[in-house]
């Protein structure tokens, strides 16, 4: 059974960031905070989704089925199974509850189903996917409900059962492939007839043209099936499977070993040397394959009878076991200075944590990587290294809480320090008297503009050049009435006292738009003024009352803040220990196994030079005697 988990768990990035909401045709409490919360859900921020939804049940004062199965989804989102698992069973289990549909309740076990699939809680996944009912589903998660529950079944060894799902499913679907080749590998573990085996094997290959990376999905399928014949005594069989694992692939180094030891079973010496060298040639020594193929090449030169070659193999996997030692050596201790865990929290993607939210496994340009890879693509691992990623985020938000109330402090001590500022320079007064000596200048200035634009005419707006025009012509105005009985004079007198006229008119006109408009503005800046000051006058009233209180509450929060950091922070020792024992175990399996092959590389090359020196004085003693 070991391989389910392996196939399992291949394909888990592609769900992990699926939503986990069931459809919903129609949606209660239209108000906005319901909105929030149903939009923070499906986009995956569960955390804040948690949070709206307990604030949504306190509003109604009434759990309605709905919250309560968005509540169970945050839930599951942030790692809280069994939580979640309690709501789920009590929701779903009524069947009083008319709120949720049969296709609702059909989804909601599907992705609870889902979630323990994916954290490896088989058994608690069969048991609610024994509750979905297939005809209720949702069509575009058909192929993937039959999918895991042929994979439960498989792994309770009902293969019946798991035969309907797998027929079940479109053979067109990306999950058709994994579930035969699941059905292939569960095969390899019964008395099943090996052309059967080889047929669901051929299956599976023939359906990866459907998945997303069908050429890495063809190469694992060679790889495991060429495992298969070769345990088995096939070797013909395995070497058939094993040629067609691609070069560059993932697979690539124990397709290669594997393909070595098949030929070597055929007694096919010679042709198992080319893939072994291909193997030491293109990759890391720190590669457990490559480590292998060092000490398999020297006793199949010593096969060959090329002894003395076999002698120069031998020492030269010595030198590498040594230099290997080494290196492993010295990520210990990178492992314990916490080069390698810090460098991986570091690359993760701030506030986002979770059962559902990825970790980013790529650590480019660690000297490690090349045989950490093996380590972190363990799900084991993986869970463990999800749960220190949410304690680190827990403890930034900790400490980012202290730094807060921190700068709140500072915010209150500048606040009182620029109040006192103010109060000292009587600041408030000086402006408002400013302010007072500026509305008499604006009345008088009111009161001048309204005196010049009094007369429509223009007569105010009068030059005194205009004005002594205006008055010899009233002058000569009598006088023409005395001395011209024609009005012929007279005449002309008006004509240009009334150009002069209708050009003062013009320019009041002009006048008085440009300066309504200036006084407009200028009204404009003294309201807005005057309304500056009254606000400045009322914060200045209420800013000694403003930081009244908040001493004791700060005080209460940053000790509660600490506390849980300082408990927080006793888990995340012991959890970042848990992480690195998984690695220091693996270096410790890799340094006993670098030294078992060492120490065996040193042995057969003690014995070689001693069976190449005896020979040599053999020789040497016959040619004596001759």
């Amino acid at each position: 059974m070991r391989w389910f988990l392996l196939i399992a768990f291949a394909i888990s990035p592609s769900v992990l960031a699926e939503d986990l909401l069931p459809e919903q045709y129609r949606a209660g409490g239209q108000d906005a905070l319901y909105g929030q919360a149903l939009f923070s859900l499906h986009s995956g921020e569960y955390q804040k989704a948690l949070g709206l939804n307990q604030a949504l049940q306190k509003r109604r004062h009434k759990n309605t089925p709905l919250l309560k199965i968005q509540q169970a989804t945050a839930q599951l989102g942030l790692g809280m199974s069994q939580q979640a698992k309690k709501h789920y069973k009590k929701l779903l289990t009524a069947k009083s509850s008319k709120l949720i549909s049969h296709g609702t309740r059909a989804q909601a076990w599907f992705y609870l189903a889902k979630h323990f699939y994916n954290k490896g809680m088989w058994s608690t996944a069969l048991q609610a996917i024994h509750q979905v009912k297939g005809g209720h589903l949702n069509p575009q998660l058909k192929d993937e409900f039959h999918f895991i529950a042929a994979t439960l079944e498989l792994f309770q060894g009902k293969a019946k059962q798991a035969d309907k799902h797998i027929l079940a499913i479109s053979p067109q679907s990306m999950w058709a492939a994994y579930a035969f080749l699941n059905l292939a590998v569960s095969y390899t573990e019964r008395d099943v007839h090996i052309n059967q085996v080889d047929a669901v094997f051929e299956k599976a290959k023939m359906l990866t043209k459907y998945t997303q990376h069908p050429e890495s999905l063809e190469d694992k399928i060679n790889l495991m099936a060429g495992q298969f014949f070769f345990a088995t005594g096939r070797g013909r069989s395995a070497i058939k499977h094993l040629k067609e694992v691609s070069l560059d692939g993932a697979f690539t180094s124990k397709a290669l070993l594997t393909y070595g030891w098949a030929l070597t079973e055929q007694w096919q010496y010679h042709d198992a040397l080319q893939p072994w060298y291909m193997l030491k040639t293109n990759h890391s020594p720190l590669n457990q394959d490559v480590q292998e193929t060092l000490i398999a090449i020297p006793h199949l030169l010593e096969k060959l009878n090329a002894k003395v070659m076999a002698l120069g193999a031998f020492d030269y996997a010595g030198e590498q076991y040594e230099m290997i030692y080494k290196q492993l050596e010295e990520s210990a201790k990178r492992l314990n200075t916490g080069e390698f865990i810090e460098p991986l929290l570091a690359q993760q993607i701030p506030d986002k944590w979770g059962a559902f939210a990825a970790i980013d496994l790529s650590l480019p340009n660690h000297p490690d990587r090349i045989y950490l890879k093996d380590v972190m693509s363990k799900s084991y691992f993986q869970g463990e290294l999800k749960n220190l990623r949410d304690l680190h985020v827990m403890r930034s938000q900790l400490n980012s809480g202290i730094e807060q109330l921190a700068a709140f402090e500072k915010v209150q001590i500048t606040r009182r320090d620029e109040y006192q500022q103010v109060k000292n320079d009587k600041r408030i007064n000086l402006t408002s008297r400013q302010l007072l000596k500026l509305n008499k200048r604006y009345k008088t200035l009111r009161a001048t503009v309204d005196k010049a634009f009094k007369n429509p005419s223009g007569v105010g707006l009068a030059s005194e050049f205009e004005k002594n025009q205006l008055a010899s012509f009233k002058q000569l105005n009598t006088d023409f009435k005395a001395l011209d009985e024609n009005g012929h004079y007279l005449q002309r007198l008006r004509r240009v006292e009334g150009v002069l006229k209708w050009a003062l008119s013009q320019r009041y006109y002009e006048r008085k738009k440009e300066v309504s408009k200036n006084l407009a503005i200028l009204d404009g800046k003294i309201k807005q003024t005057r309304r500056q000051l009254k606000a400045a006058k009322l914060a200045f009233r209420s800013t000694p009352k403003s930081f009244n209180g908040f001493d004791k509450k700060v005080a209460r929060l940053r000790t509660k803040y600490q506390q849980q950091l300082k408990r927080l922070d006793i888990v995340y020792q012991k959890q970042r220990e848990k992480v690195g024992g998984i690695v220091k175990l693996d270096i410790k399996k890799r340094q006993k196994v670098v030294m078992d092959y060492q120490l065996q590389a040193r042995l057969a090359a003690a014995r070689l030079f001693d069976e190449t020196s005896n020979k040599h004085r053999v020789v040497a003693g016959a040619e004596v005697r001759q």
